[in-house]
């Protein structure tokens, strides 16, 4: 079974010529679950299919009770943006579109650098599912595939 998530609109304040002078950008923006040892952290986080990995901020990790002092680490960077270090520990994963439940262990990193919004990429989250960007509905599917460790 697929889970059916709409974008969510972000308002620019501008009208936007190259999007028919819209004042909003849709975004594949979904509420998502992070579940660590001490408690649980409900975001809403970007599906970034260009983010090598799923990040959140360390301020989550330390909510969750998380000790980040000797986890693995790595790297990361964004358009424009100065490399940051980024640390990983497995949490477990929650998606919900009122109609389907998907429930996971996957390994998040976490970084101090500034976010957005958390990112939902490849390690950790994409991963596990197909996804489909309906562009002109606004909507993304998400399906389990052959690798997806859950329930």
């Amino acid at each position: 079974m697929s889970l059916r998530f709409p974008y969510r609109r972000f308002s620019v304040g501008r009208p936007l010529a190259w999007l028919g002078g819209r004042t909003e950008r849709p975004r594949p923006v979904i509420l998502v679950s992070v579940i660590g040892p001490q408690d649980t952290h409900v975001d809403f986080a970007l599906l970034d299919t260009g983010a090598d990995d799923t990040v959140f901020p360390e301020s989550v990790a330390a909510k969750l009770g998380i000790n980040l002092t000797n986890a693995p680490t790595g790297s990361g960077g964004g358009v424009g943006l100065q490399g940051f270090v980024i640390r990983y520990a497995e949490v477990t994963l929650r998606i919900s579109d009122n109609q389907e439940q998907r429930a996971w262990k996957g390994w998040v990193g976490f970084t101090s650098a500034p976010l957005r919004q958390p990112l939902l990429g490849y390690a950790g989250f994409l991963e596990y599912f197909t996804a489909t960007f309906f562009g002109d509905r606004q909507e993304v599917e998400l399906t389990v595939n052959a690798t997806y460790p859950g329930t």
